[in-house]
C-alpha cells in the first residue's frame, strides 16, 4: 500500500528536517566537501567526483544521494557543501530557503521502464501522458487494457497485473515525471499535481521504495512492474524504456539526442545561472524531443565560509568546463549544458553569486 504524503513542497522539506543529511557523518565545513542530494544525478556526481579528485591532488569529495528533498534541506541547514536537485525552484520558494543559488550541471530525462515477459520483453511499449498516469494510479489494471492496445497495434500484452513502483522519498526524478501527468493528463493535474512526494492514489498493487537503485531493484524483481527512473540508471539497468508522447504528437525514446533536442528552444544565448532554473517538460514543437526533460542542479548557500566557497567555485567551474565532456556526461546518461559562459566569465558570474562570508571574528584590543 502506497501511503499518502503531504502535497506542500515545503511543509513537506520542513517535515523531512535532516533526513538523509544524519548520513553526512563528517561536518559539511570539514577537510572533505559534501556533495549530497539527487539519486537520479549520482552517476554523474560520483563520475566529477572521482575526475576532480584526480586532476586536483589533496581534493576530497563525499557525494551521498539521500534525494532532491534532502538535498535542498541539507543546503538550507548548512550540513552540506553542495547539495544536488532536479528540482527547478521559483523565485518564492528561494526565498523561503535563505535565497539558496541554483547552479545547472547538466540535462537529463526521466524515463519510465517496465518488466513485461515474453514478446513485449523485446517490444518497445508506447504511452502518452495520461495512459502513463492511469497505469501509476492505479486506474489501468492490467496490461492488456484495451486502452493500452490501441496505442500499440500488433503489440501482444499478457493478461498481466500491473504493478507501479514509485518513490516512497522526496524525490526530483518524482517531481519531474509528475509535472510532465500534469502538463499532459487534466485528471492528474486536478488530482494530484506537481510534486516531489506526490500523493499517490490508493492503489494496493503499488510498491513505494527510497532511491532510484531501489526503484531498478524492485522492477526487476516482478514481471507487471512500472517504474521511473533517469536515463543514467535505464541504461546501466537493463530494463525496457518506455516511449513517451510529446508535444509534437511524436512518441519518442528516451536518448542524449532526445533530451538535448527538448532544450533546442531555449537558444543559445541563455542567461547563466538563472535562465537554466525552469520547467522543460512536454519538449515544445521539436518532433524529438524528449518530454520528460530536467536541468539538474547543484544548490549552494551563498553564506557558505570563504575558504569552502572557494573551493566550491574552484569545482563548480571545472565541472561547468572540463567536466561537461562526454565521457562525464553522455557515457552516464547525461547530456551536457550548452549556452553556458567562456571559463572567465563563468568564474566572475560564480564570483558575484556565491560570494561567501569573509567574516572573521576579532579580538577587542
Amino acid at each position: 500500500m502506497v501511503l499518502l504524503r503531504p502535497r506542500n513542497l515545503w511543509t513537506l522539506l520542513s517535515l523531512l528536517g535532516g533526513v538523509g543529511v544524519f548520513l553526512c557523518a563528517t561536518p559539511a565545513f570539514s577537510e572533505d566537501l559534501i556533495l549530497s542530494g539527487s539519486s537520479m544525478l549520482y552517476p554523474a556526481n560520483r563520475s566529477w567526483a572521482r575526475g576532480y579528485e584526480r586532476e586536483h591532488p589533496g581534493a576530497r569529495l563525499r557525494v551521498l544521494a539521500p534525494g532532491s528533498g534532502a538535498g535542498i534541506t541539507g543546503t538550507f541547514e548548512g550540513n552540506v557543501s553542495i547539495g544536488a536537485s532536479d528540482i527547478f525552484l521559483t523565485s518564492r520558494e528561494l526565498a523561503k530557503k535563505g535565497h539558496i543559488v541554483l547552479i545547472p550541471v547538466a540535462l537529463e530525462g526521466v524515463v519510465p521502464v517496465v518488466n513485461l515477459p515474453g514478446k513485449a520483453r523485446r517490444s518497445t511499449l508506447r504511452l502518452d501522458g495520461a495512459l502513463l498516469a492511469r497505469l501509476l494510479s492505479g486506474r489501468i489494471a492490467f496490461w492488456d487494457d484495451p486502452r493500452i492496445l490501441r496505442e500499440n497495434p500488433g503489440l501482444s500484452l499478457p493478461h498481466l497485473r500491473v504493478r507501479p513502483v514509485v518513490r516512497a522519498d522526496a524525490s526530483g526524478t518524482s517531481f519531474l515525471l509528475s509535472d510532465y501527468l500534469a502538463h499532459s493528463c487534466r485528471w492528474w493535474r486536478e488530482n494530484v499535481g506537481r510534486e516531489p512526494l506526490p500523493e499517490w492514489p490508493g492503489n494496493p498493487n503499488a510498491r513505494a521504495v527510497a532511491g532510484s537503485r531501489a526503484v531498478v531493484a524492485a522492477v526487476r524483481e516482478e514481471e507487471g512492474a512500472i517504474g521511473y527512473v533517469g536515463l543514467g540508471w535505464v541504461e546501466r539497468s537493463g530494463l525496457r524504456a518506455v516511449a513517451l508522447k510529446n508535444d509534437a504528437g511524436r512518441y519518442v525514446a528516451a536518448s542524449a539526442g532526445s533530451i538535448g533536442d527538448a532544450v533546442a528552444g531555449m537558444g543559445s544565448r541563455i542567461p547563466f545561472p538563472e535562465g537554466y532554473n525552469r520547467s522543460l517538460v512536454g519538449g515544445g514543437t521539436h518532433p524529438g524531443a524528449w518530454p520528460v526533460t530536467g536541468v539538474e542542479f547543484w544548490m549552494v548557500s551563498p553564506d557558505l565560509p570563504g575558504p569552502t566557497m572557494s573551493e566550491v567555485r574552484r569545482l563548480a567551474v571545472w565541472v561547468l568546463t572540463e567536466g561537461q565532456a562526454p565521457g562525464y556526461t553522455t557515457s552516464r546518461g547525461f547530456v551536457p549544458l550548452w549556452g553556458l559562459p567562456g571559463r572567465r566569465l563563468l568564474i566572475r558570474k560564480l564570483r558575484e553569486v556565491l560570494p561567501g562570508n569573509s567574516f572573521r571574528p576579532t579580538t577587542g584590543g
